[in-house]
């Protein structure tokens, strides 16, 4: 939780409804004066929605989807917001620009439900917070980061409600960057629970530069 709120001014959550009237719940980053970027599964399917930030509500009057999307747990999963008021931010986060390497540690955060490595999530809570993965491999679209005990010195899975949420790390000029949004954990024959022994997948910012430049200006 501690090391969470140091990312709140830029790390918020996504809420609305769906086209089934259900409520649906996510987390973003900030990253323009009327930005923020997230999962494309968190909003492909909204409808009313906002940002909740530290500085208040802001309603989304806009979703760009990238247009190879195709689905949950597909690839291409991420996604722009336009608010329809300003945040008032004067500083926002650079962005990766491809050379974080395989091996460093990364910090994933979000608003997602809580529980242990040992037993899966059990519950959520509404609070932010962070820990550290280690980038594992390059697979396609996503950055894939292992989930180990003791693998890092705080060992954190992504569990539902971080989705669209940062993944950041270090850049090969020092500087901390945002690599990732958070968006699937799986392993292959069990089910899902956000505990050791799965991975967990993070769309790689650094491809879709040219796309967020377009949409955004």
């Amino acid at each position: 939780r501690e090391y969470g709120d140091t990312f709140r001014p830029h790390t918020c959550q996504i809420f609305g409804t769906n086209t089934d009237g259900e409520m649906q719940l996510g987390s973003c980053t900030v990253i323009g004066e009327k930005w923020a970027l997230t999962a494309a599964h968190v909003v492909a399917s909204m409808t009313e929605c906002s940002v909740i930030a530290s500085t208040g509500v802001y309603r989304i009057e806009q979703i760009y989807t990238h247009i190879n999307y195709g689905g949950v747990f597909a690839e291409h999963d991420i996604a722009l917001v336009k608010v329809a008021k300003s945040f008032p931010h004067r500083w926002f986060p650079p962005l990766s620009d491809g050379s974080e390497k395989v091996g460093e540690v990364a910090t994933a955060v979000g608003y997602g439900v809580t529980g242990t490595l040992s037993a899966g999530y059990t519950k959520g809570d509404n609070q932010i917070r962070a820990g550290t993965q280690l980038l594992a491999s390059r697979e396609r679209s996503v950055w894939v980061c292992q989930i180990r005990r003791k693998g890092t010195s705080l060992p954190f899975c992504i569990a539902p409600g971080d989705s669209g949420g940062p993944l950041w790390a270090r850049a090969a000029d020092g500087r901390t960057v945002l690599v990732g949004v958070n968006s699937y954990t799986a392993k292959i024959g069990t089910g899902v629970k956000s505990r050791v022994g799965e991975e967990s997948g993070h769309t790689r910012v650094a491809l879709y530069l040219d796309w967020i430049a377009e949409v955004t200006a």
